[in-house]
């Protein structure tokens, strides 16, 4: 593939000097060729054939290309050049990720090559390192199923697919558990979401609490839960406001309402939140309470 884009590469080069230098471009034939020429037509009967040479009509109908077409031309052969490295790097990459952890022919893998394969693919996707060392450690905890990268690759592409708009490596690294979900569960939690929530928040609400897309309990049941609790920290927050509070915080919907101290039937100070519920609660709720 990476061979294919340089050599298209290296002739629209060829293409775009010859146009912009079309003297250069004029070469006079190999002297080989002239030779045999002439002789051909010292022989002919009528010696014609000299006359096809010198007065070829490619010589003067050439026209110089204008300066946006050169532009052109340089500008696609830029993008190629840029294409074929890029490929041609991370085909590199892959034959030597590969080369470096494959297994004898016979042999097991163990579990630290299994570990390390899943690392590189997940550094392959964007994670640095240490993200990718403990989405691997998470999952294989998991299951030893997510040891295989081939079935990793499906998961995630499959979330790519479905979830266009959201950063799925982020996601990923916030909640491995979500590369276990099963598409056809997830799309009616979508829809949920896209109910309660504006559009535009509903991406960024997933990549920051994928849970949202694999909890049992129904989002509007969690919803409302979660509004009570900010209700009874702050009393006069309105329905509104706690959409609002929830889109900038969704990890909100699940650290506020299974706390002990909302089991109570009374107003509860911020004061009594474990201190990050406290600082996100506080985040969320900045515009209405400054």
């Amino acid at each position: 593939m990476a061979a294919t884009w340089a050599a298209r590469a290296g002739a629209v080069i060829c293409i775009a000097r010859a146009r912009a230098n079309p003297v250069s471009a004029r070469r006079s034939p190999p002297s080989r060729l002239t030779t045999a020429r002439a002789s051909s037509a010292d022989g002919g009967p009528s010696g014609s054939g000299g006359d096809d040479v010198d007065g070829s009509p490619e010589d003067s109908s050439y026209r110089p290309v204008s300066g946006e077409e050169l532009k052109a031309a340089i500008q696609e052969c830029r993008e190629i050049l840029e294409e074929a490295t890029r490929i041609a790097g991370e085909q590199a990459r892959a034959e030597l990720a590969a080369q470096f952890l494959k297994v004898p022919e016979g042999a097991q893998a163990s579990l630290a090559v299994d570990m390390a394969r899943v690392q590189l693919f997940f550094q392959g996707k964007g994670m640095r390192p240490y993200q990718a060392e403990k989405v691997s450690a998470t999952l294989i905890e998991i299951d030893s199923i997510y040891g295989d990268v081939e079935l990793l690759a499906v998961k995630f592409d499959r979330l790519v697919r479905t979830l266009p708009d959201v950063d799925v490596s982020e996601m990923v690294f916030n909640d491995p558990r979500v590369l276990t979900v099963k598409i056809a569960d997830a799309v009616p939690r979508l829809i949920e979401l896209l109910d309660i929530f504006p559009l535009e928040k509903v991406p960024q609400m997933i990549t920051e609490a994928p849970k949202l897309l694999y909890e049992t309990e129904p989002i509007p049941e969690r919803f409302e839960r979660t509004c009570e609790c900010i209700k009874r920290v702050y009393p006069k927050e309105t329905t509104e406001g706690c959409k609002y509070a929830l889109s900038e915080e969704p990890t909100l919907m699940f650290d506020l309402p299974d706390l002990q101290i909302f089991q109570k039937d009374e107003r509860v100070d911020i004061a009594e939140l474990p201190m990050a519920v406290q600082e996100s609660l506080v985040y969320a709720t900045r515009n209405e309470h400054e």
